[in-house]
């Protein structure tokens, strides 16, 4: 659904109301900075350019890497750092005193990070010595046409919770659902999370970084950030006069999937300076996917996104408009419908289903269909002095997602299948205010923050049972946070106060005739701590502890029933208390010319860690037979270590190695975890040119991850015991070829499963059914365009 004219008028005149009230301040400060190389102690720095799109500042740097500019005025200034070879730098940064920063270039052959600010550059409203990883510029193009669940498993210690070839959601350091929190633009993403098979309702098209906090973030965005946080970041409006913008074109074999994707933004000069605003949108089809030896019956997918934003900003002041819809009718495959508990064993025992089907784009039932829409208004005031700068943003989240069972409800037999077993509407609206202090000598940076949010879900399907029933919560928070900076040291302290309220409207399990309105009240203490030492220019190491906790959610509490889209049958259980956990991370970060790595360590306790045990028998129900789960409660520890190493043989040869391995225990029972990730090897080989003529960027590479067999799960704990570990070959090349005004055209052509491996996946629900997917040939096109303003 395209956005309607006259909001976006609208929205113009509100921003030209605003223009009137701008000042132009006089600027007298100053930023030096400094520029290395991660890969190269001999280039020629001189030739590195530095530019402020604000100010269309530009300078080059000295031969030793240094740089000054001059005549800038407090606030928020983008800066762009390129040199031919090397991913270019866009940051942000937020100056209110003459600074100091320092820049490193990484080789376009570095995959896991594409920007690292080697400084001591403090953020104050975020924890700075906190365990993440970016996926960025090469690295996020590469996964263009994929989910966000499988877009960000590059990353090591990130793995992806599958319900089908479709559906897909990202797991940290062997957590994952409502633990891991996803902030899309600034905004904490409310669905229906509660959901192993309701993947998150976001585009990624409309980010140009992922970034991923692995750990506790509970302290800035929410108590239960209890396992890490999910940053999805679009890239920052236009500031120089003009219009810009890209298309997207990916095609895939398996599943013959297409997608298009483009944006198109503009920023404005003269008396509009200050004012700019963007479109995107996004179209998704697939058909059936395929397996190494057969096609998965009703498994094709439709998407269609849109997103809009304007914004206005001056040095002082800013404000931002932005919408986003969210729309998909994904297939649940005909292999988990299963008639009795006799026929579900024997689909446990099968290799392939028992029905062979063809491709086709058709989508019958069982399917799910979700519309979310976004609506969100963030502003910003410098206030005057040193007063510190005010932050706001309000949100409002309306997230529909129905359900429907493989055969026609009761109800529905002159309805054409229309009527879904399951029909929910969440309606959730967030606001948050944060305060940052002036730095105190430029040593003490710090914010203060309140956080608001309420839900309220109806249910209104016409299913045999209520699976979760209607509920409306609300809750608050407030932080602090407060970073120091010494030297070589950085030290970082927080501390969070929450309050959650909970009520539920649910059937009495006695007597279905009857609403009984149990009501949840939750309050809890965060704190987390973090030390940061540089050894020098290349070495560093972090150590950083938090405790987090979570509330139960309304399906671990009320759950009874079909959960058609996961094919399953869950039960909750009302008495589960708090779940709180204790986290450690100590890392090691080295950044040398010709080896990098980042080895991170972990020890995580959880206080009544909830999950969902696989029963020991299946439920028959009149609509089929389903495997059963409970969620229950026990103390676990989890621990692990992520390692990423990149070595660049020659200049023009990388190897990158990534390493993921998680152990998990249940404490009570003195025994494992189930559905927690296999161990995980990914290896790749690249090389690469800078250019072959007018051609830039070209790479050709190989890869191989090899995913060990799960044996660390408790003897008969589920339904099938733990497939066995797989490898998979991949290969790649690309280039940018010239087309236009010194402008590229990005060409990537990738294969997945190369030698079409038959696998199945331990931490895909649906391994109990079919295999998982087979070879795959992914063309990707990104056609940039740019016209300055006259």
């Amino acid at each position: 659904m395209l956005i309607k004219k006259k909001s976006i008028f609208l929205f113009y005149c509100l921003f030209t109301l605003l223009i009137a009230h701008a000042q132009q301040p006089t600027c007298s400060l100053t930023i030096k900075g400094s520029v290395s190389l991660s890969d190269s102690a001999t280039s020629n720095l001189s030739a590195v350019s530095v530019y402020v799109q604000q100010s269309s500042q530009q300078v080059v740097v000295d031969s030793s890497g240094n740089f000054i500019i001059s005549h800038f005025c407090p606030g928020k200034f983008t800066i762009r750092i390129s040199y031919v070879g090397y991913r270019s730098i866009d940051t942000t940064l937020n100056v209110s005193t003459s600074m100091v920063f320092g820049f490193l270039l990484t080789s376009q052959t570095q995959q896991l990070t594409s920007v690292t600010v080697t400084a001591q550059v403090l953020h104050k409203d975020e924890l700075t010595v906190a365990v993440r990883d970016t996926v960025a510029g090469l690295a996020i193009a590469e996964t263009r046409g994929l989910s966000l669940g499988e877009s960000l498993k590059s990353i090591a210690g990130v793995n992806s919770l599958q319900t089908g070839p479709n559906i897909s959601k990202p797991v940290i350091h062997g957590v994952y659902s409502n633990r891991i929190l996803i902030v899309n633009n600034g905004v904490r993403q409310e669905g229906q999370t509660w959901g192993n098979d309701h993947a998150p309702e976001i585009d990624p098209f409309i980010a140009t970084k992922f970034t991923v906090i692995k750990g506790p973030a509970s302290i800035r965005y929410g108590s239960d950030a209890i396992g890490g946080v999910v940053l999805v970041d679009p890239k920052d409006m236009r500031k120089e006069p003009g219009i810009d913008g890209n298309i997207n074109i990916v095609g895939m074999t398996n599943g013959r999937v297409g997608v298009a994707s483009g944006m198109v933004e503009e920023a404005f000069g003269g008396k509009l300076d200050g004012l700019s605003w963007r479109l995107q949108g996004t179209l998704k089809r697939a058909g059936n996917a395929q397996t190494a030896n057969y096609y998965l019956s009703n498994t094709g997918f439709l998407e269609d996104d849109y997103s809009a934003t304007v914004q206005y900003n001056k040095e002082h002041f800013g404000m931002q408009f932005y919408y986003s819809q969210f729309n998909t009718k994904i297939g649940i495959a005909d292999a988990s419908v299963v008639g009795s508990v006799a026929d579900l064993y024997q689909a446990f025992a099968r290799t392939q289903p028992a029905v062979e089907a063809g491709f086709s784009y058709d989508i019958g039932r069982p399917y799910q269909s979700v519309n979310h829409q976004l609506y969100k208004v963030s502003a910003f005031l410098d206030l005057p002095g040193n007063g510190g700068k005010i932050e706001g943003v309000y949100a409002y989240q309306r997230d529909n997602r129905k359900e429907f069972d493989a055969d026609l409800p009761y109800n529905d037999s002159l309805n054409a299948g229309n009527i879904p077993d399951l029909n929910f509407q969440l309606n959730t609206q967030t606001v948050d205010l944060i305060w940052e202090h002036h730095p105190i000598k430029n040593k003490i940076v710090g914010s203060i923050g309140v956080n608001f949010i309420t839900h309220g879900n109806v249910e209104q399907g016409t299913g045999y049972f209520q699976l979760i029933p209607n509920f409306i919560d609300y809750g608050g928070g407030i932080f602090g946070i407060e970073k120091y900076e010494a030297g070589k040291w950085i030290f970082e302290a927080g501390l969070r106060y929450d309050y959650k309220w909970l009520r539920a409207y649910a059937l009495n399990p006695t007597d279905p005739t009857v609403e009984v309105r149990p009501t949840y009240e939750w309050r809890n203490t965060t704190v987390n701590g973090g030390v940061q030492y540089k050894f020098n220019d290349q070495f560093s190491a972090m150590y950083n502890f938090g405790s987090a906790w979570r509330p139960p959610q309304v399906i671990e509490l009320f759950a009874d029933g079909i959960h058609q889209s996961a094919a399953s049958y869950e039960i909750g259980d009302s008495s589960l208390t708090l779940e709180r956990a204790y986290n450690n991370n100590l890392s090691f970060i080295y950044g040398g010319k010709t080896i990098a790595f980042e080895a991170g360590f972990y020890v995580n306790y959880f206080n009544h860690y909830i999950y969902l045990k696989p029963d020991s028998l299946p439920v028959q129900t009149i609509q089929g037979a389903f495997p059963s789960f409970n969620y229950t409660q026990v103390n676990a520890l989890f621990h692990g270590l992520d390692l990423s190493v990149t070595y660049n043989i020659t200049n023009h040869f990388t190897l990158i190695s990534k390493t993921s391995i998680v152990r998990a225990r249940n404490l009570d029972a003195h025994d494992w975890l189930v559905f927690i990730p296999a161990d995980r090897y990914d290896n790749s080989i690249r090389y690469h040119w800078d250019s072959v003529g007018r051609w830039k960027t070209i790479f050709i590479g190989i890869s191989n991850l090899a995913v060990s067999t799960q044996s660390r799960v408790p003897p008969k704990s589920d339904y099938v015991s733990p497939p066995a570990g797989y490898d998979l070959w991949g290969a790649e090349i690309g280039c940018s070829i010239p087309f236009y005004r010194h402008q590229f055209i990005d060409v990537n052509l990738t294969v997945t499963n190369l030698t079409n491996v038959a696998y199945r996946d331990y931490l895909n629900r649906f391994r109990y059914y079919v295999d998982d997917l087979g070879r795959n040939v992914s063309l990707r096109i990104l056609i940039p365009f740019n016209s300055k303003a006259n």
